[in-house]
């Protein structure tokens, strides 16, 4: 019902032995399951890296991506502490071509699941840390992020957010701005690096606009962050700048 092979169901359960003996016996090493999920993809999703490693060494093709368009790269990059090893057999063999298509980085996925060891490796690998998520992708999150770095500082990771800003991320690339988000937390360590980095102190949020940076509201509970801000050239004055009043007097 499900197109599931003995092969496919040997990699997913991580049986090497088996898998040898059906590979040996000319099972189909790439077939695919009705959710087009391979034998592969379900290695990298279970975190068999001998499965991975064999059926890499016969000729698996790793930039076959199942239905919702991830490739296995992709879904070991979302794994835990054994899917960095993963990640380093997959980069190899797949197609940064077929990676870009797909609309997410696997950059995306492992800054999601605070998978630091997995981002290290695939900065190393070349791979864009100003990706951008694609429309359908990034209208899957409520607040439309885009950015590798929007998902570190979302989850208030200093040490991914310090690799990714080390490696050339851009701070203002998203609709609101990942400087924001370190306000919102009262994360002084996160606003200080991305100031460093060259954040935007004076950002907006495009779908409320005011007469003043938006910096200043989430800056507003922590009056460290509020001066450090101003101190870094955060418009403070046009807080006092009243732009429905009398020819714009200052308010007294």
């Amino acid at each position: 019902m499900y197109g599931i092979a003995p092969l496919f169901t040997a990699a997913q359960s991580g049986h090497v032995e088996t898998l040898r003996f059906l590979i040996k016996h000319g099972a189909d090493i790439n077939s695919e399951a009705s959710d087009g999920a391979t034998a592969l993809y379900e290695a990298a999703k279970n975190g068999h890296e001998d499965i991975v490693e064999l059926l890499l060494s016969q000729d698996a093709d790793a930039n076959k991506a199942g239905n919702k368009g991830l490739l296995p790269l992709h879904i070991a990059a979302q794994r835990g502490a054994d899917g960095y090893l993963i990640v380093s057999l997959l980069i190899k063999v797949t197609s940064k071509y077929r990676v870009n298509r797909s609309g997410v980085s696997p950059l995306h996925l492992a800054a999601e699941c605070n998978r630091d060891e997995v981002v290290e490796v695939l900065i190393e690998a070349g791979y864009d840390v100003n990706a951008m998520l694609s429309e359908d992708h990034s209208m899957m999150y409520e607040d439309h992020r885009c950015t590798t770095l929007y998902f570190a500082v979302a989850n208030g990771n200093l040490d991914a957010t310090t690799m990714l800003l080390e490696a050339g991320a851009i701070p203002n690339l998203d609709t609101f701005n990942p400087l924001l988000v370190a306000l919102r937390q009262g994360s002084i360590e996160l606003v200080t690096l991305l100031v460093e980095h060259g954040a935007n102190v004076n950002a907006y949020v495009p779908t409320h606009p005011t007469s003043f940076p938006a910096t200043l509201i989430f800056g507003m509970k922590y009056l460290s962050m509020l001066k450090y801000l101003m101190d870094n050239g955060c418009d403070a004055l046009s807080c006092f700048s009243c732009t429905y009043g009398s020819g714009n007097q200052f308010l007294d």
